[in-house]
């Protein structure tokens, strides 16, 4: 239970206790529970704050296996991908090439785990050359990214921008978002997007 809910409990909780048998009272108070549950929920929904990424396990070339929650940054974007898919090649250029993204990697603030969430091995070493340097490339020999439910894949590629605590600053979010996160939140000025906000 969030912090949220929580409140949210107690205040429905002592309404309750104080309207005894007002009926009428007792309704008012329910609709305004679930009311009130739906806004905190939409909220987080969008803003992803204060919820946590989930952990996970992958493998680099060299058969190592490391963990997600071991990475250490100001920012972490994780980047789900198909080795074979053009977009998601065009994805990893556009982010290369991104002024904001490369300053952050360069000053070691911002890591990109690049992450493709099947077991085809081959595959994913066929193609390891689309990763851009400085990005972790790594691959899910058990499927469990998925077969576990942990992130969205109604496409690929997917981006989840994370913040130093591994929690949600954006879910599924195209590269510009990425920069336009990262550019405000690091007070990076100059981007090629211009950034208005």
């Amino acid at each position: 239970m969030d912090k949220y809910s929580y409140y949210l409990s107690i205040v429905f909780y002592l309404c309750l206790i104080k309207t005894q048998n007002n009926m009428y009272v007792k309704c008012g108070c329910i609709i305004l529970y679930l009311w009130f549950s739906l806004i905190c929920h939409a909220q987080q929904s969008v803003s992803g704050v204060s919820e946590q990424a989930s952990d996970f396990a992958y493998t680099l070339a060299s058969g190592e296996v490391k963990r997600m929650y071991a990475l250490s940054a100001e920012a972490l974007l994780l980047c789900f991908y198909d080795p074979a898919c053009e977009d998601c090649h065009a994805l990893m250029k556009q982010l290369e090439d991104s002024p904001v993204v490369r300053q952050l990697i360069d000053e070691k603030r911002l890591l990109v785990l690049a992450v493709y969430p099947e077991e085809d091995v081959e595959l994913w070493e066929e193609n390891a050359s689309h990763v851009p340097v400085g990005w972790i490339n790594g691959y899910d020999p058990g499927v469990k990214i998925i077969l576990n439910d942990l992130y969205d894949f109604t496409k690929l590629p997917t981006l989840y921008l994370l913040d130093g605590q591994k929690r949600y600053l954006l879910k599924d979010a195209t590269a510009e978002d990425v920069e336009r996160e990262l550019a405000g939140r690091f007070n990076i000025q100059g981007s090629k997007l211009d950034i208005q906000d």
